[in-house]
């Protein structure tokens, strides 16, 4: 894992265009990957796994973009015999489309993101799910040059209609929590 890290680093310093750092503006694009871990409410049971993500984002302006993404969790459940619940993996993906806000103060940039789409949970759970589904997220990323970023976000993946009817239980139906590490390239 160290060598991968000591690599990862160095092609950030060396190989990476040294240049002021800003936001991604107007007619530009970034493209990032995303690595964590999610809990995801389902059949009652709130399991932990790892979650993992792909972004790529258009600036409309310097502060607003249009972001798509493809994501993805795993968790390992046991088998419950007495509510009849298999045992194995569960595994959440989802497709999303929205809109991303960024406030570029200096090498610092705090992000929100508000996407729909649609969302798969599968795997040892009662009945396969696929829904129609919003996140919210927020984020920030340390701009390490012009091209590459670093940061960390969170993310909430929730059916609307569940949420609406119930905000205080943050919905009824199945959602996911999730924190992760992002790397970013703007180009």
């Amino acid at each position: 894992m160290r060598p991968a890290l000591a690599f990862v680093a160095f092609l950030l310093v060396v190989v990476a265009p040294a240049a002021p750092a800003r936001a991604v503006g107007q007619d530009e694009w970034q493209a990032s990957a995303r690595a964590g871990i999610a809990v995801v409410h389902v059949d009652g049971r709130n399991p932990w796994g790892e979650a993992a993500a792909v972004d790529l984002e258009y600036g409309l302006t310097d502060a607003w973009g249009l972001r798509l993404s493809l994501e993805g969790t795993l968790h390992s459940v046991d088998k419950v015999m007495k509510a009849g619940l298999p045992g194995g993996l569960v595994s959440t993906e989802a497709a999303l489309a929205g809109a991303v806000y960024t406030i570029d103060v200096l090498r610092l940039v705090p992000y929100a993101e508000l996407q729909i789409g649609a969302a798969r949970i599968g795997g040892a759970v009662e009945a396969p799910l696929t829904m129609f589904v919003s996140e919210l997220g927020l984020g920030s990323d340390y701009y390490l040059n012009a091209r590459w970023r670093l940061g960390v976000s969170l993310q909430y993946l929730y059916r609307p209609q569940d949420l609406l009817s119930n905000p205080q239980g943050l919905g009824n139906s199945p959602f996911t929590f999730s924190a992760t590490a992002r790397l970013a390239f703007g180009f």
